[in-house]
């Protein structure tokens, strides 16, 4: 569930439940009220808000957000499908 402003050059993935802008495209935030709208918890929307600032308000590089996320998975099953997904993934992603 990602959202996007209009007019967004997206030049790479968009992690879920992120909402990015502007052109090039950035990170503006987690998708609260879509994760809401699915039915999640606050207590399950706060392990992913805590995951979205380890990716992108941390200063880490990808790899060292990865490692800090796997902690953070441990606690929450929502945020293993996203340490997953960066690891998996075969192209940039959008940071």
């Amino acid at each position: 569930a990602q959202l996007t402003a209009a007019a967004s050059g997206i030049p790479g993935g968009v992690r879920p439940c992120v909402t990015v802008r502007g052109r090039p495209a950035h990170p503006n935030g987690s998708n609260g009220e879509g994760l809401r709208r699915r039915g999640f918890s606050e207590e399950r929307i706060k392990h992913l808000r805590r995951a979205y600032t380890v990716l992108y308000r941390s200063g880490l590089r990808l790899q060292e957000a990865v490692e800090r996320l796997r902690a953070v998975a441990a606690g929450s099953e929502d945020v293993a499908p996203l340490v997953a997904f960066l690891e998996e993934g075969t192209r940039s992603i959008v940071r």
